[in-house]
This record gives structure tokens, sequence and C-alpha cells, in this order.
């Protein structure tokens, strides 16, 4: 039976140092072996350094709520204008980094500068996209209308009161200082299961599901997928729920987990 693979990206996939040489052999050696490997990660399309050299078979984004099988959009679930401007009211507290996350384009405030110019110069290092974005004071509804999610980032952690007063229907999840807001309904668990479905459908087979990930947001996906991989060097929460902890991922954990499994 064929596996289709999801791989969350932060510390799983890629660091700030790239991606392992080691990750890109696994997957292209599974993919010769005639099974599919995805992206699922809590960041937007806006949010994401660029996915497409990599050869994925597909990129879930946003904890679910954008989901594409090739270039074929399979989900499409931004808050909304209404939602999106719920949203930065109850999140917009006068600390930490909020960042509003669409699919084109991301808007960020930062009141804590010397936090924001640590993260921003960490990430520049790595060529990636994070925080480098305009100020929400300039968001239109346009821009409103493809937000898929919104992150608050605050040094030591985001406040349980803030966290409690977004809109129902749209939950906290925490790593570290930060925490992202989204559908409840909507996780990477979802974008496993979708694409499941929509391979079975295309294929006319059944495809067993395999996930790789090192937190929080991971969990849900982690505990759906027919087999879970929890990276050596991920959170005790996400091992816990895991069927097999791997070698971190600057000792090949992602080669290792693939081999481990048989995918090639």
């Amino acid at each position: 039976m064929r596996t289709v693979v999801f791989l969350d990206l932060d510390n799983t996939f890629w660091t700030e140092n790239g991606v392992p040489d080691s990750a890109i052999e696994a997957i292209r050696r599974a993919q010769a072996n005639g099974h599919r490997v995805f992206s699922n990660t809590g960041r937007s399309r806006g949010e994401t350094r660029e996915l497409l050299p990599y050869g994925l078979d597909g990129r879930c984004y946003a904890a679910g709520a954008e989901v594409f099988l090739g270039e074929q959009k399979l989900v499409d679930e931004p808050l909304g204008v209404e939602m999106s401007h719920a949203m930065m009211a109850a999140l917009d507290v006068g600390e930490g980094i909020l960042i509003a996350e669409g699919g084109d384009r991301c808007f960020v405030r930062a009141y804590d500068q010397a936090y924001f110019e640590e993260l921003r110069d960490f990430m520049a290092r790595a060529h990636d996209p994070f925080i480098d974005h305009p100020d929400i004071s300039v968001m239109n509804e346009t821009d409103h209308a493809q937000i898929y999610k919104y992150s608050l980032f605050v040094a030591g952690g985001v406040p349980d009161e803030v966290k409690a007063a977004v809109p129902a229907g749209y939950v906290p999840t925490s790593m570290g200082d930060a925490t992202e807001f989204t559908n409840q309904h909507i996780s990477k668990a979802t974008a496993l299961n979708t694409v499941r479905a929509a391979l079975e459908e295309c294929d006319g087979e059944p495809y067993t599901t395999m996930a790789l990930g090192d937190s929080g947001n991971d969990i849900p996906m982690l505990r759906t997928a027919d087999v879970s991989v929890c990276m050596g060097n991920g959170t005790p929460e996400a091992k816990a729920v895991a069927d097999y902890v791997t070698k971190s991922i600057n000792e090949d954990g992602l080669y290792c987990a693939f081999a481990h499994f048989g995918l090639f």
C-alpha cells in the first residue's frame, strides 16, 4: 500500500540553516517508490518560504485552512472580512507582535520593538519572510478577505486572558512565545484527511498516512495519522503522542524516519 506523508516545516523539514540534503534525498526516494509527500504547516502561504522548488506533491497551509494537491486547491477557508476584523480587535492588545496571516500577503503590528527586531534579524539570516510585512494599519477589505489566521507573539507567552478574548469558534494553540488562533473545525488533521480522500478518489486505491512533526500544533495530525513520528528535537508533548521518535532534524531525522518505516 502506498503512503502519503505529511511534513511540518519548522524544525521538521527545515531550520534557519535550510533543508538538510538528506531530507531532500529521502523525499525523492520515497516518491520514486510511489509514495506522496505533502507539507502541512501552521504558517499561511504568505508567511512561508517558497515550497515549489522542493517538488512536493502538495501543500497544506494555515493549519489546514488552505490545501493544495499539486496546483489544485482542495480547501480554501479564510476567516472572512467580518471575522478578520473581529479577530484583530480581540488580539490587538498593545503588547507583543501581532501577525495577520494571508494567502497572498501578511501584515504585522509590533508593540515590542526590541523583540520584533530580534526575531526579524534571526529570520533574515534564514531568508524567511517571517514578520517582514507591512503594518496592519494599511490593511483594506481586500486584504482582510484573504486572511486565514492570526498569530500573536509575546515574550514569555501570550496571557490567558488574551487567549480567552477571541471570537467563539476559534481556538489558541501555543508554542513557546507564539500562539496561533485558528478555526476549531480546521486543523492539520482535517488537511490530512482531505488529502487522503482526494488521492484515494483520484487513484482508486487506499493510502496509509504518515505524519512528521515536532510541536503543539502538530499534535492533531500526529494523533490522526496511521503512523506518527516526532522529531528528536520535538517537544515532550509531541513525543508523547507519536508512535516513533526519530533523530533530530540536524541528525538526518527525516531520512531516518523514512528509512525506518520502509518508504525506500
